[in-house]
Formats: structure tokens, C-alpha cells, sequence
């Protein structure tokens, strides 16, 4: 066990094969700095502006969402802090916004200042899907909304009244400073060296700067590549070049560690005493690196704050990244991501077989990315031709194919005693390896109506063989726009006829013996 210096304790496993996540006592933490709105207006592009060579964008769906320190907040919560807010909104709807998406999560918002004098500030991201068959979404246009000025005297009077008191009651503190004037040289100074006196760690992803002497003092930083080569003047190209850096910084800013986020190269990590880890990437396809900094303060921190070793930490902070980056936009990393990360892996095709929660965060996540999703349930006992044509058809239908394959318990039930051959593991296991299938669920019900309604999809899909029968989920999908689509037969091709068949065969090879 490692203790922290408030008491909190992380359990780690040693005897077992593959690291599991550490259990975390509970633990307290101060996130200060800048609050925005991440808002997103996704929507297609289908044609030129007349006006000018630009693309017109017909908005389909709009995502509001706390950003940097609010994004930190967020992902700690996931993680299973309790947080507290040091920050400063405007009195205006995006601040009342935060406010109560902050209260949600269960944040504390008592020393979330408000400025009359100063906006809540925003960034908002045009998405526009590339082709009208939905193939990609990308970034059009980001526009900001922000007053970057330094707090007034009176309202860093009040920060720093506030900023006493929630430190008599955390057990750390996370700085997210993007230079955006709330977190001033003294308000950054009291944080330091109050939490400092205290007694507790002070982790801070500095801002773009040459000059990181206004973190002198804390406890460790989480610097980038770019803004570590501004602040020391040298390239960092190669390994030797980081472990120069970030030996440089730890002594330079009397820090107990640095972590240097190397992007493709992973993370470095300096210690105090001249112990150097490098943390290497885990290899994903890199969709969006939008919030990647937010995620590796929010884990490093929280783990740091609870005791674990840094070396420990920067790992676990390094798998939250290379998760979010797979993601479009900011999307928090839980506890439950991390584990899932974590656990032995499994076969590459058997990662499409999900659970019904898993599930909903994964569909959330190819809607974000513009995708449609398609949808088509059965028993599929005994693969043959034809399910090979459904499925294949039901993936042309859109950017994704879920398959909703029956329990074990409802093929009984649907096709009596005897059935199904193969079980709901083997099944699923066979439907995943099948190259039009992106996500296998397994539902317990006769009917498919409740596991619709979970997906959602775009279009449903069912053989033509329904055409006069009742679609489950039918008026669900149509109600909201969705379409049912029937799939030509493939005659002669059933589980019941291939059953048959081989029972006739196995027949006619007995009587010949």
C-alpha cells in the first residue's frame, strides 16, 4: 500500500499477471483556474455558400460542454473525487450554464465567483460531415468568445478568501491555467505556497510561456512538448533531450516531478533526485486530441494526490490520453474506460461483443463522429448463407452495424426445446468475426422492441420475409425520423433447412454403414 500525505490510500495489486486500477479512499481536490463552455454545432455540408467560397452548414445537433478546468472537474468526478471549483463565470446564460452542469456532477460551485463585467467563456466548434453519406465528420471553424484581462483587485480579494478556505479541506490541488486572466502571479503564488504550507501536492499544466518561474514551488507540472521547448529553449527530439528538460525543470522549479507529453512519443517523466521514466504511447488511431492535456492533470493529479507513485501515475495518465484521443471532442475518461483499458485483452474480433451500457457509450461516440448506425436482431443459430447476405446488406445500410443476437433462454423460448445448437457465447463469438458486424449485444427478451429502443438506430433492418409480419421497434425508430429496411432472401437458406439437412445427411451416412 502507498499512503498519501492526507491519509488516502491506494491499494495495488503486485501478484497478478496484469495491473489492475487502484482503489482510491476518498479524496478531496481543489481545481482552480479557467471554466469554459465547449460547444459543439454538428450538421452537414451539402453545398457552397453564395455569399462566399465557403461551406454552408445545416446545423442537426448542438453539445454544450464544461472545457479545460470544467473538463478537469469532470473527469476527476468520473474518476471518483469529490471536487471543489475555484473559478470565475460571467453573469450570463453560459455561466448559469456551467453552474448547473457543475451541481449535476456533483461539484462543489460555492467559490465559482461570478463577473458582471466579464463573459463565461466559450468555444464553439463548427462540425461538418464531409460527404452526405455521413463517411467523417471534421472541424470547419472553432470561434472564441473570451476577456482575457487579469481579475480586478476586489475580485482576487474574494479568490483568494475562497481559495483559504477550501484548502483547510482538500487533500490536493489541480491548476488548469490557459492565460485567460484568473489565474494571476499572485493568485498562482498564494495557491503554491498555502498548499505548500499545508502540506499538500500542487499539480499545474502550465500555459504557453517562456518564463514557468510562476510555478516555482509546486509540486509538479504537466507541460506539452511545444510549451517545454519554450520554457527551456531546447528541442526535444530525442530521449536524451527529454530527460535533459525535464531534469532542468525539476531543479530549475524546486518541483518533485515534471511529466512531459510527448504526443506521438508518449510522456516523459523527471523526478526529484534525478529518476527518469519513459512512458511510450499505446498505440490507437488518433481521432481528435482535444482535451488530451485536461485528461493526463485530471489522472496524474487525482492519482498523485492519493498517494500512488508517479511513475504509477504518469502510466495511468498516459492510457486516459490515448483513450481520449480515439474520441471526438472532449469526452470524459471513467473509471470504468481505465479498467476496461486495463484488463487482459481479448481476441480483436471479440471486442465487438458489448454489453447494453458499454454499448450506449459506444454508439454516443460514432454519433458524435457523424456516423449512422444500423440495426439487426436474431437467433442466428447455425450460420449460414443467408445470414452472411442480411448482414452484409444491413451494413450498407449505414456507418455501423449493430447486431442484436437472442439469449439462450429466449431462442428456447421462441423456437422451442432443442434450440438453439450453439450457445449465446458461441454465437456471438462467430457474428463477431464477421466482417459487416461492429458491435454484438446479447438481450434476454422474446421480442427485440426494448433492445431497439437501447440502440436507437438509424435504420432497422429485417428480412423480407416481414413484410407482412410485425417489425419490433418499428413506430419507435419511424417516431423519430429512422427508417425500416427490408432485406431480400436468400431462398432456400434457413437455420431450420440447414438443420434438416444435416440430420438427413447424418441419417443416410448411418443407414450406409
Amino acid at each position: 500500500m502507498a499512503k498519501s500525505r492526507r491519509g488516502s490510500v491506494v491499494e495495488q495489486s503486485s501478484h497478478k499477471k496484469h495491473p489492475e486500477l487502484p482503489e482510491l479512499a476518498p479524496v478531496r481536490v481543489l481545481v482552480a483556474g479557467e471554466v469554459i463552455v465547449d460547444r459543439y454545432l454538428f450538421g452537414d455540408v451539402a453545398r457552397i455558400s453564395p455569399e462566399a467560397p465557403i461551406p454552408v452548414l445545416r446545423v442537426t445537433r448542438r453539445e454544450e460542454k464544461p472545457g479545460n478546468a470544467g473538463f478537469v472537474m469532470a473527469n476527476l468526478r468520473a474518476l471518483g473525487a469529490k471536487v471543489s471549483a475555484l473559478s470565475v463565470v460571467g453573469s450570463d446564460a453560459d455561466g448559469r450554464l456551467l453552474r448547473e452542469v457543475f451541481r449535476g456532477l456533483g461539484i462543489d460551485t460555492r467559490s465559482l465567483l461570478v463577473d458582471p463585467e466579464r463573459p463565461t467563456i466559450v468555444k464553439e466548434r463548427l462540425l461538418g460531415s464531409v460527404q452526405a453519406a455521413h463517411r467523417a465528420t471534421q472541424q470547419l471553424l472553432r470561434v472564441d468568445e473570451e476577456d482575457n484581462r487579469p481579475l480586478t483587485p476586489a475580485l482576487e480579494r474574494r479568490a483568494l478568501s475562497e481559495l483559504k478556505r477550501q484548502l483547510a479541506r482538500v487533500d490536493g490541488v489541480l491548476v488548469s491555467d490557459i492565460d485567460k486572466g484568473i489565474l494571476t502571479p499572485r493568485m498562482l503564488r498564494e495557491i503554491i505556497d498555502r498548499a505548500r504550507h499545508r502540506k499538500i501536492p500542487v499539480v499545474i499544466d502550465p500555459k504557453l510561456t517562456e518564463d514557468f518561474s510562476i510555478y516555482r514551488g509546486a509540486t509538479a507540472i504537466t507541460p506539452n512538448r511545444y510549451e517545454t521547448e519554450m520554457a527551456t529553449g531546447m528541442r526535444l527530439n530525442d530521449r536524451d533531450a527529454w530527460r535533459a528538460a525535464g531534469a532542468h525543470l525539476v531543479e530549475k522549479l524546486g518541483l518533485e516531478a515534471c511529466l512531459i507529453t510527448l504526443d506521438r512519443d508518449g510522456m516523459y517523466l523527471a523526478e526529484r533526485g534525478g529518476a527518469g521514466t519513459y512512458v511510450p504511447t499505446a498505440p490507437r488511431e488518433v481521432y481528435d486530441v482535444t482535451g488530451a492535456g485536461d485528461v493526463v492533470l485530471s489522472t496524474f493529479g487525482l492519482f498523485a494526490i492519493a498517494g500512488l507513485g508517479y511513475p504509477s501515475a504518469a502510466r495511468l495518465a498516459n492510457l486516459a490520453a490515448s483513450i481520449e484521443v480515439t474520441r471526438l471532442g472532449t469526452e470524459v475518461i471513467s473509471r470504468e474506460d481505465l479498467a476496461r483499458a486495463l484488463a487482459p485483452s481479448r481476441d480483436g474480433y471479440e471486442r465487438k461483443i458489448v454489453s447494453r451500457e458499454d454499448l450506449k457509450a459506444a454508439l454516443a461516440r460514432e454519433r458524435r463522429a457523424g456516423r449512422r448506425i444500423a440495426f439487426t436482431n436474431g437467433c442466428f443459430d447455425v450460420l449460414h448463407a443467408g445470414h452472411v447476405q442480411l448482414l452484409s446488406f444491413a451494413r450498407a445500410q449505414a456507418d455501423a452495424l449493430v447486431v442484436g443476437l437472442n439469449s439462450d433462454r429466449s431462442v428456447r423460448t421462441i423456437k422451442g426445446d432443442g434450440r438453439p445448437v450453439y450457445s449465446a457465447t458461441e454465437r456471438a463469438r462467430i457474428l463477431a468475426a464477421m466482417e459487416p458486424v461492429d458491435y454484438v449485444v446479447v438481450f434476454d427478451e422474446p421480442r427485440a422492441e426494448k433492445i431497439v429502443r437501447a440502440v436507437k438506430p438509424d435504420v432497422l433492418v429485417k428480412g423480407e420475409d416481414y413484410r407482412d409480419k410485425v417489425v419490433d421497434g418499428r413506430d419507435f425508430v419511424e417516431s423519430y425520423g429512422g427508417h425500416v429496411v427490408l432485406a431480400p432472401i436468400l431462398h432456400g437458406h434457413s437455420t431450420t433447412e440447414t438443420i434438416e439437412k444435416l440430420l438427413k445427411s447424418r441419417s443416410a451416412a448411418g443407414a450406409s454403414k
